[in-house]
């Protein structure tokens, strides 16, 4: 990905066309009546078989949008995992986003579907001053954190003289996995990772035109206390702050907006243009320091909640809390069967990053790290006949540049998913083409739409669609299609991918 630049201007269009803000839980009442894939159907015959290989060679041969591409696609009967079609099955691709399938899979089967991220705030004996448990929950909200102050008052305490303090050790201090780029840095879609997390670590911008062409715009922000920002330091020097330095013009009424993001040192830099007379535009930016971001929040929520807090310190206000310390308030995230829906219809690199982390932290051999985490991913996939020798595995969610997955492994996660004991939360989890997640849009028209749950990955030059088909006559068929070294246009893709889906679907 140049890192995801084009990605990048994805990410910054679905804000701007108005899509919901992050850490809110998916709408599951989406496509909860849909007929899911079954076991039941009649078998594959060979005559069929051997006709879908040479119709799907047909279109995938001729297809215009692939020229020049590397493409690797498998389909299996479900049912018995005999192979219907392979087209470079082994051959290793950028997983992009389908990595968070095999995420998902093995957070269900390490932890299981009850599992809930879990923060805590505790007292110490004096009631002097004030410990965040942080606990890795990505969908942890500023919502979240004012009932957190409002249980305090409720308690009896009015002051707290030594103020409030982050305690992120539960997982690792490591903000970014490796093969991250720092292109994708100032975007909600590549947030810093730590144990601290309140509104998946990014601040809500809106950004409104000035009162005339060639005014500067005019960026407010949320969750309080973050309404609005008071010009930078010279030279944005490094800082734990959210700093917001402001380059983006008003352009002539009418003109296209080219609103954008960077970083620059410490500031968070709303640039490019929006026109004059245009509605304000929500624009979400990754905070450079979590921990400071959550205690900020947590002081502020304080205040308004009638608890006296001292001013903000230098620094984050980092800290363990003492001993005898006693918790006054604790949160459970939704559980890991909802989560997932969380994770995979709209495709989550947050979530699908403290999962793993997560699953590390429940091996028994040490912290909650990335690390731990990859090395149970590996030995879950020799457990269900992977050898992860021939994959590179270097982050939860395949944003990063180093992942490398096979067709057939893919197929084999989704394998063990439906063979296992929770293949109904995987199918409600799931998207669901012309219905939800990223699929929502897609397949429209053809015998796909309505029955392909599937997790798509998008990268420069990477497309993947990986997942499930309710066929016609055959029952349940699993399939990994990843395209690499691809310059082509994502409508036509996307009809292409009706097609040869289609033809699975209606044998």
């Amino acid at each position: 990905m140049n890192a995801a630049r084009a990605f990048a201007a994805a990410a910054l269009l679905a804000c701007l066309t108005g899509l919901p803000n992050r850490a809110v839980a998916v709408d599951r009442r989406l496509g909860a009546n849909a007929a899911k894939p079954v076991v039941d159907g009649a078998p594959w015959a060979a005559a069929s078989v051997a006709r879908l290989g040479a119709d799907v060679d047909a279109l995938l041969d001729g297809a215009p949008v692939l020229r020049g591409a590397h493409v690797g696609l498998l389909a299996l009967d479900t049912r018995t995992g005999a192979v219907l079609y392979a087209r470079n099955a082994d051959d290793a691709f950028a997983p992009a986003s389908t990595l968070k399938l095999l995420t998902g899979s093995v957070a269900l089967a390490d932890l299981g579907p009850a599992f809930r991220f879990r923060t805590q705030a505790l007292i110490d004996p004096a009631v002097t001053g004030l410990t965040v448990r942080a606990g890795g929950d990505p969908l942890l909200s500023a919502a979240d954190v004012g009932e957190l102050a409002r249980s305090v008052r409720r308690a009896g305490i009015a002051a707290l003289p030594l103020g409030v303090r982050i305690d992120p050790t539960a997982f690792e201090a490591a903000p970014y996995p490796p093969g991250w780029v720092w292109d994708d840095f100032p975007y909600d879609y590549a947030p810093v990772l730590s144990a601290a997390i309140v509104e998946e670590n990014v601040v809500h911008l809106s950004v409104a035109p000035g009162a005339a062409a060639g005014a500067p715009v005019v960026v407010s922000g949320a969750p309080a206390p973050f309404e609005h920002f008071p010009p930078p330091p010279d030279g944005c020097p490094a800082t734990p702050a959210v700093a917001v330095s402001v380059s983006a013009v008003t352009a002539q009424r009418g003109a296209a907006g080219t609103l954008d993001l960077q970083r620059s040192g410490g500031c968070i830099v709303v640039s490019g243009s929006l026109p004059l007379g245009g509605a304000p535009q929500p624009l979400d930016a990754a905070v450079p320091d979590p921990v400071w971001y959550l205690r900020e929040i947590a002081r502020s929520a304080l205040d308004r909640a009638g608890v006296g807090v001292p001013p903000s310190e230098p620094g984050n206000g980092t800290g363990g809390s003492p001993p005898a310390a006693r918790v006054i308030w604790e949160h459970a995230g939704e559980p890991l069967s909802d989560l997932l829906a969380d994770l995979w219809w709209p495709s989550d690199n947050l979530i699908a990053e403290m999962l793993l982390k997560a699953v590390g932290g429940a091996q028994d051999a040490g912290p909650a790290s990335e690390a731990n985490g990859l090395r149970a991913e590996r030995a879950w996939l020799a457990r269900i006949g992977v050898d992860p020798a021939g994959l590179t595995l270097a982050d939860g969610s395949g944003l990063s540049t180093y992942d490398r997955l096979t067709p057939r492994a893919l197929a084999a996660v989704l394998q063990a998913d439906w063979n296992g004991p929770y293949r109904t939360a995987v199918l409600d989890d799931l998207p669901l083409a012309g219905v939800r997640g990223t699929l929502r849009d897609s397949l429209r028209g053809s015998l796909a739409q309505g029955r392909t749950f599937a997790k798509s990955g998008s990268m420069n030059h990477v497309r993947g669609l990986a997942g499930y088909l309710a066929t016609l006559h055959h029952g349940a068929l699993t399939f990994a299609w990843t395209v690499d070294d691809w310059m082509g246009s994502d409508d036509e893709l996307d009809a292409l991918r009706a097609r040869v889906l289609s033809r699975f679907i209606g044998d």
